[in-house]
């Protein structure tokens, strides 16, 4: 990704400044520049340039000039010529161009976006990626079921099902309540929909031949965004987790319906993958919020040992661990992303590079970090204060490309 700063500046603002103000041209231009302007002629473009090179920089940064002054932003030159920017003295690895006509002195800065990966990890996570053959069709790539939604609560089942889009699944269905299935519908044409039987806008047992006829076609299901509470819930996910032999990803109210007897899990058929939240993982494992977060590795090991899963406990450094496997701490994402749908984002990627062919613990961690790396895009481009889960899935694809390239 770039970013790119602009600035343009009247030549004779700068002259009158430097002429006129006490203090102004030792305050705002470094050394190198006041040589440079002295040996060619002390020609106030000059000048001019560079002070619109250091506003492009602080645009480019996106900070204003805050933290830092303008003479901490300087231009030095190549033995070329050519100039670059210097901050607090380091050269930079931006493009600078400056130019100027008789009145007025334009710059301009161009670089890489801010958000970086640790080079050994990123080359780590993308000898996992899932490989697109040349000639392959949309069912190749991964058919993903995702049961989720309910009255109020269809969002959440969308940005599920279109994460699992976005990271690569060529097949997606929505299965929600059939009182919503419109309303689902109509957010996005890739995602197919079917209706589930359904009381007061929320699936009832009913729903549990139709979700495992729909289970036993896909690679991977996703389970619990925006479902809701209630028995129907429990006894369809119950029936699930015995009856369907693939990868199955639950997640939010598809936790709370397990939380309410965890030892189903040791009857299933199937290679689970839990998401929980603090909260989640405290009502799964019994344990008080405090005691998990206090001890978050430990926990989610243990948890996942007892019942042979693959655990994501998600927070600030999300754990992924499973048996046999070493824990993965993850070290993307911010605190932007404490944002309502975030987690529905997670399960859909998880499920969609299960699908593709990952085992669980590997769809996990890469879909961990993929989903932090994204977030990570979508906070520099719009704050951490502005981002929203949707941001997260639309910048999958740019969170593929920086590993990819990296």
């Amino acid at each position: 990704m770039i970013r790119c700063g602009t600035d343009i500046v009247e030549i004779d603002r700068i002259k009158a400044a430097v002429t006129g103000v006490t203090g102004f041209f030792d305050k705002v231009f470094a050394d190198c520049e006041i040589e440079y302007f002295r040996q060619n002629g002390k020609r106030y473009e000059i000048l001019a340039g560079f002070y619109a090179a250091k506003e492009a920089f602080s645009k480019y940064l996106q900070t204003g000039i805050r933290g830092f002054s303008l003479r901490d932003v300087s231009v030095d030159h190549e033995p070329s010529g050519a100039p670059f920017i210097r901050f607090f003295g380091e050269k930079q690895e931006v493009s600078l161009s400056i130019s100027h006509n008789k009145t007025t002195a334009i710059a301009t800065v161009c670089g890489k976006s801010f958000v970086g990966v640790d080079k050994d990890t990123a080359k780590k996570m993308s000898g996992l990626l899932p490989v697109r053959k040349s000639g392959g069709n949309k069912g190749d790539f991964g058919r993903i079921t995702v049961v989720a939604g309910s009255k109020g609560m269809t969002g959440a089942a969308v940005l599920s099902a279109y994460s699992a889009l976005r990271t690569g699944s060529g097949l997606v269905t929505l299965l929600t309540a059939e009182s919503e299935r419109a309303i689902a519908a109509a957010y996005r044409a890739e995602i197919m929909t079917g209706g589930l039987s359904c009381e007061n806008g929320i699936i009832t047992a009913d729903a549990a031949e139709r979700v495992i006829e729909f289970a036993n076609k896909s690679d991977a299901v996703v389970f619990g965004p925006g479902l809701g509470q209630s028995d129907g819930v429990f006894e369809v996910l119950s029936r699930l987790i015995r009856e369907y032999d693939g990868n199955l990803v639950i997640d939010a109210d598809g936790l709370n319906a397990l939380s309410k007897n965890p030892e189903i899990l040791k009857d299933k058929s199937c290679k689970i993958i839990l998401t929980p939240h603090p909260g989640e993982m405290s009502r799964l494992a019994k344990k008080t919020i405090e005691g998990i977060q206090n001890d978050r590795k430990n926990c989610a090991e243990q948890f996942a040992a007892e019942y042979d899963v693959t655990i994501v406990l998600k927070g600030e450094g999300t754990v992924v661990t499973a048996p046999g496997e070493e824990s993965y701490i993850n070290e993307t994402g911010n605190v932007g992303m404490a944002t309502a749908g975030s987690g529905d984002v997670l399960s859909g990627m998880i499920a969609s590079l299960a699908g593709q062919g990952l085992g669980a613990f590997d769809a996990a961690a890469l879909g961990v970090y993929l989903h932090g790396l994204a977030g990570d895009i979508a906070a520099d481009e719009k704050t951490v204060y502005g981002v929203v889960a949707g941001d997260i899935a639309e910048k999958v694809p740019d969170a593929f490309k920086l590993i990819l390239f990296e």
